[in-house]
């Protein structure tokens, strides 16, 4: 898939903030974050849609495995999922943490975009997923 920009990360041609990489799958900030650390977590193998990934349970195991890491090392109040499938052609699940202040649960709580801000938080979720084996 030449033009797949999620493919082109996978091959480290496309920079991303990796997260989370083993054989199968990889995690990565979000270029157009909904909230600090909001993650899209992918398939290494190109398929266009969550439903044509052969171990779709493994997929979510491992999704499940991230979520449950993040939620204590970013002081996340839950996660929301999703996958919308229309931005990119390659499957995808959104990891979108939820904060919780003055009991308003707030998606961009403090939210920053610049590279210091997404090195702080690739290397927060990094070394959480690291401490944490699955």
């Amino acid at each position: 898939m030449d033009e797949c920009i999620f493919c082109k990360i996978v091959a480290k041609i496309a920079p991303a903030y990796i997260v989370y990489e083993d054989t199968d799958y990889l995690a990565f900030l979000d270029k157009f974050p909904q909230s600090r650390g909001h993650l899209q977590f992918i398939p290494k193998k190109h398929y266009q849609w969550l439903y044509e990934i052969p171990e779709m349970g493994e997929f979510f195991t491992v999704a499940g495995h991230i979520i449950r890491v993040i939620i204590p090392a970013l002081g996340v109040d839950h996660v929301t999922i999703a996958s919308f499938g229309r931005q990119v052609a390659h499957a995808h699940l959104w990891i979108v943490p939820q904060y919780q202040q003055n009991n308003v649960v707030e998606e961009g709580l403090g939210l920053k975009t610049g590279k210091e801000a997404l090195d702080e938080v690739a290397h927060v979720i990094k070394d959480a997923l690291l401490k944490t084996p699955a």
